[in-house]
């Protein structure tokens, strides 16, 4: 019995030896390395799994990044990019200060099936640092990732990427949309509880009194990815400027007098208006002007008919002749106001100056008399004493009553100078994308950029035979690329060049649909 123990002892440290021993060898692991330890969760689980709820796949994925980064305080999120349960893992690589050439950048790890890789990398344009990175759904049917990094001395700049055929795209173009904040105070979040990212830009307010990044006023506006490579304004966050100080008094008997004595109204707006706040000028005016347009097409019949009357059967610039006049001396008060001026046509005379004084502008086409809303008129009387919006949106509807762009079909500036509106509407949308106005706004876009890129009936960009773009009409595109390189009008030209060239510069109705869905 003695001797049967004292083999039994002899086995059993023979066996620990051996599996001592073995314990050294690779073939027999006993522990796994981080790598392996990730694979591991991952193929154990099923492909319905929520990952991002595995508190031990979230630890091993933090210390993953922080092994990639070098660092106990990794910048990253993980998240679903592509269409698998499995997340992927993005990580704010931070510039090296040291190395010039080193911009920093974002980079993407994908598991492979044995662990994760790189899979894309962007440079992050020198930023200084990251202060937030978010993965989750951007729109009903697509994941994506937003991050905020710290740029100059206390601002910040918003990005957005998709992940597409395991490449990064830029789905945010800073040439369409403002994305950067005065302050680092925007944030990436969900805040309309419908499991769609929102993304906040955090800037200054333009109606703010004291333009100074420190005092002035500040607002908050909260975007939506448009699905495209914009996004649209769901919410906005400011100060509210109806409760400025305002004599509602005043304000009370301006209205009354819109609505019930028009022809007074604008006279008492202007004696009154250092009374009332920005905010309520803005209010009657949009009242008075709204009044005006309403009326516009009777009383341009009235004016028509009069001119009629006082033209004895005789052609319709009979008046012109007869006095000398021109369209810049029917639309003056001083000059109407002269004796001699009209003498024998005193209803027409009488009519003329009532309505300019109103606020209108005498105009002309195709030999028919009509007014038009003076939109140079109020904007010299009320220009400091309304909103900072509705007096930017006047002068874009002034330089077509100043100055038509078409007189009877015919484009009359040059092309330069309708770059040059297009650019000031372009800056409009991209200051006031809260605004009301943007409907209006966009019809005059869409009109012009029609006009740009196809010339006008009479004479249109294009060979109307072989719809050949005109050669001096793409040198022109050219030039406006190159002297507006940094704006979405230049991007849209050369988009549309480049569609030109690759047709043999025939335009067709894939290059007028594609032009079309950049505009919108």
């Amino acid at each position: 019995m003695w001797k049967k123990s004292i083999k039994f002892i002899i086995s059993i440290l023979c066996l620990t030896i051996f599996t001592i021993a073995c314990s050294k060898n690779e073939s027999f692991p006993t522990t796994l390395n981080l790598e392996q330890s990730i694979k591991e969760i991952i193929i154990s689980k099923g492909s319905n799994y929520d990952f991002l709820k595995d508190a031990s796949y979230i630890e091993h994925m933090y210390k993953f990044s922080s092994e990639l980064t070098e660092s106990k305080s990794p910048i990253y999120a993980l998240g679903n990019l592509s269409e698998d349960n499995i997340p992927e893992l993005a990580i704010f690589n931070k510039r090296d200060p040291n190395n010039v050439n080193d911009e920093g950048s974002l980079e993407i790890y994908k598991f492979n099936g044995e662990k994760y890789v790189s899979i894309d990398k962007v440079p992050m344009n020198y930023d200084n640092d990251n202060y937030q990175i978010v993965i989750g759904k951007i729109s009903e049917n697509q994941n994506g990732l937003f991050l905020n990094n710290q740029v100059g001395a206390h601002s910040g700049l918003t990005y957005g990427f998709i992940l597409e055929d395991e490449k990064l795209k830029n789905i945010l173009n800073d040439k369409k949309l403002s994305l950067i904040s005065i302050y680092t105070n925007n944030q990436i979040k969900d805040i309309d509880n419908d499991g769609i990212l929102e993304f906040s830009i955090y800037t200054i307010d333009p109606e703010t009194e004291d333009s100074s990044s420190v005092d002035s006023d500040k607002m908050t506006l909260w975007y939506k990815w448009d699905g495209s490579d914009s996004a649209d304004l769901v919410k906005i966050e400011r100060k509210d400027y109806s409760k400025d100080d305002s004599n509602i008094e005043v304000f009370n008997e301006a209205k009354t007098l819109i609505e019930n004595d028009f022809s007074e109204s604008l006279k008492y707006m202007d004696e009154h208006k250092s009374q009332l706040s920005k905010f309520h000028n803005t209010e009657l005016l949009i009242k008075y002007i709204e009044h005006l347009e309403e009326m516009s097409y009777d009383e341009g019949i009235e004016v028509e008919n009069l001119f009629i009357k006082y033209q004895n059967d005789e052609n319709f610039d009979y008046l012109f002749k007869k006095y000398g006049l021109s369209m810049e001396k029917l639309n003056s008060l001083e000059y109407l106001n002269r004796e001699k001026v009209l003498k024998d046509e005193e209803e027409l005379k009488k009519h003329l100056i009532e309505h300019i004084n109103l606020g209108y502008k005498l105009v002309t086409s195709e030999g028919i008399y009509y007014y038009q809303v003076d939109n140079q008129k109020f904007i010299n009387i009320f220009d400091g004493n309304i909103t900072n919006e509705y007096s930017d949106y006047l002068k874009i509807l002034a330089l077509e009553t100043n100055e038509p762009f078409m007189n009877d079909g015919s484009l009359v500036i040059t092309m330069d100078k309708l770059a040059e509106r297009i650019l000031l509407v372009e800056s409009f949308k991209m200051i006031y994308p809260y605004s009301n106005f943007l409907p209006k706004i966009n019809e005059i876009y869409n009109w012009y950029m029609q006009t740009y890129f196809f010339g006008d009936n009479h004479d249109p960009n294009f060979d109307i035979g072989t719809f050949v773009m005109k050669e001096k009409v793409i040198n022109e595109f050219e030039k406006t690329i190159e002297k507006y390189e940094y704006t979405n009008f230049a991007n849209i030209i050369q988009g549309f060049v480049n569609d030109l060239k690759a047709n043999n510069n025939i335009i067709n109705d894939e290059i007028r649909n594609k032009l079309n869905d950049r505009l919108n």
